[in-house]
């Protein structure tokens, strides 16, 4: 992860601050660690709130659910173009019949790493600028617009998602090109600065590997778009949310028991954090996964069975949080004979407010019992009745059908899903023996809090996973590198004329000056055969 060397005349690009173990304490203690630690809990905080939201909000499924058919419903502008530029990568990039895809090498004979990857990543490098550049344009340009009602909304969204699409395209590098004169030195840096997380977050172009690390670097290219305001929106209920990135704060930080009150502009409605990235991770996964199938990308720094997972920890993280909002969610709710008494309260009382429904914490208090009736009839529509209000375990990961059934909604049996497809003739217990320990925990809070520390002691806290962490000016390192990063060197040895010939310490003063090389730097006489002296053992006298 470690970013390319400054520019003479650009911004200077994020540094690596971590080398030796003195650096990994001022890590360990810094307020860098504490911001990216306190984001994360935040977006898994945000998806078990419990807050008055409109549920019209998350598209047509339940609160908690994630529903493919709206991915853009919970974002803002900015993130709605992220999310379409992750969509192309996803879905063009690696598509071998497509003009733009770069398809694996079928010649290639390594057990992992596809060198057809370092061409893929190299892609992401030229692109990515504009891809940053059009996302920061949609954050100006709609971040303060009135909104008129969800239709306005959605359209705002959804040309914000395709302008990013195309962003990721071959057309992007003409559509949003570097303008030094237009843009000030400060958008410039910003610009810069997203460009080197996002890079690192999609695997070593050189090792060819990816690993919880790169993984990593795309929650700090979140925390970084969140500290600069590109989370919150008049249209996500979230304000304007504009904060500069010197003054700005890691989101959530401060916001644990908020509950849809007013917000500082630093530090967006958790909430907000939550679903937004939810809604990501189901984009970045779709690349990711793709990656580590088609260019069989090696796992860094992976402990085989004894780890998590081969790849990714937060998303599991994620999903736990997800199960745990499904879980608050049933407890406000009727169970199968409900449907049938909530017809009754509708044809008894009509439209009446007095029909409200019992205190659901992801509605609005006004809600009537006929709003849920609908509500529930487009779930049904989508889920089966069944398996919505049957309590979930952990151990519900063993089911295939439910796996099957629920996957695009749940992040975490989506992560299941995944495992068991690319691993389809192992048991599982086997191939994730500490997931499957998982499973046999007695409920989704204690899977969640330790996911957490997980992520907290076998991420943040080791060295070989942090020290190719890069800090810039909005997340910054707080102390002094003990070092400064190896430069490669200007020049080479040559040998031959025109370049600095390479003299043996026996060569020199023996014989004729050398030509081509140092002053005063000789080669041997030519009285032995082949014009060198004989090599002869210790014991040979």
């Amino acid at each position: 992860m470690d970013a390319s060397p400054p520019s003479k005349e650009g911004p200077t690009a994020p540094q690596r601050y971590i080398y030796t173990q003195a650096d990994m304490e001022n890590f360990r203690h810094s307020s860098a660690r504490k911001e990216l630690l306190s984001f994360v809990s935040a977006m898994g905080r945000g998806l078990t709130a419990s807050t008055n939201t409109s549920t019209s909000s998350y598209g047509s499924l339940l609160p908690h659910c994630y529903d493919p058919s709206a991915p853009l419903a919970t974002l803002a502008p900015a993130l709605a173009s992220l999310h379409g530029s992750l969509i192309c990568m996803s879905s063009t990039w690696m598509d071998g019949n497509h003009p733009d895809g770069i398809p694996p090498d079928t010649t290639a004979k390594a057990r992992f790493g596809n060198p057809a990857f370092r061409t893929w990543h190299a892609r992401l490098v030229e692109r990515s600028g504009g891809m940053i550049r059009c996302l920061m344009g949609c954050h100006v340009k709609y971040n303060n617009a009135n909104v008129d009602g969800q239709e306005d909304i959605d359209r705002i969204l959804k040309e914000c998602s395709d302008v990013g699409y195309k962003a990721a395209t071959a057309e992007g590098l003409t559509l949003f090109p570097e303008d030094k004169k237009k843009s000030s030195s400060k958008e410039r840096e910003i610009i810069t600065e997203l460009k080197a997380y996002l890079h690192d977050s999609f695997g070593h172009p050189i090792r060819i590997d990816y690993g919880t690390g790169h993984e990593s670097s795309f929650i700090v290219c979140l925390l970084a778009l969140c500290k600069i305001g590109c989370f919150s929106w008049s249209g996500n209920g979230g304000g304007s949310g504009i904060s500069s990135a010197s003054d700005s704060s890691a989101s959530g930080s401060n916001n644990s028991g908020n509950s849809g009150g007013k917000h500082s502009k630093s530090n967006p409605n958790p909430e907000i954090i939550g679903h937004a990235a939810l809604s990501l991770f189901h984009a970045y996964l779709e690349v990711t996964r793709g990656l580590q199938r088609d260019y069989m990308l090696e796992p860094a720094g992976s402990h085989g069975v004894w780890g998590l997972d081969d790849y990714h920890c937060i998303p599991f993280y994620l999903g736990a949080c997800q199960m745990i909002a499904r879980d608050q969610w049933q407890q406000n709710q009727p169970r199968q004979q409900g449907l049938g008494q909530m017809q009754h309260l509708v044809d008894e009382e009509g439209d009446k407010s007095s029909g409200a429904t019992p205190n659901n914490p992801y509605l609005p208090q006004e809600t009537t019992a006929k709003d849920t009736l609908m509500l529930q009839s487009n779930v049904t529509k989508s889920q089966n009745d069944e398996d919505r209000y049957e309590p979930w375990t952990p151990s519900v990961i063993h089911d295939t059908a439910t796996l099957q059934n629920h996957r695009q909604t749940y992040l975490y049996l989506s992560c299941i899903h995944f495992i068991r497809q690319i691993k389809p003739n192992v048991p599982f217990f086997e191939s994730s023996p500490m997931l499957n320990d998982i499973s046999h925990l007695a409920n989704w809070s204690k899977v969640s809090s330790g996911l957490l520390r997980l992520y907290e002691g076998e991420v943040l806290d080791k060295m070989p996973v942090v020290q190719h962490f890069v800090f810039g000016k909005i997340f910054s390192a707080g102390w002094t590198p003990s070092k400064k990063a190896p430069e490669a060197p200007k020049w080479n040895f040559v040998n031959g004329p025109m370049g600095d010939e390479c003299i043996a310490p026996w060569a020199i003063n023996r014989g004729e000056t050398g030509g081509g090389g140092d002053a005063g730097a000789t080669i041997p006489p030519t009285n032995y055969p082949g014009g060198m002296p004989p090599t002869r053992a210790p014991w040979a006298k």
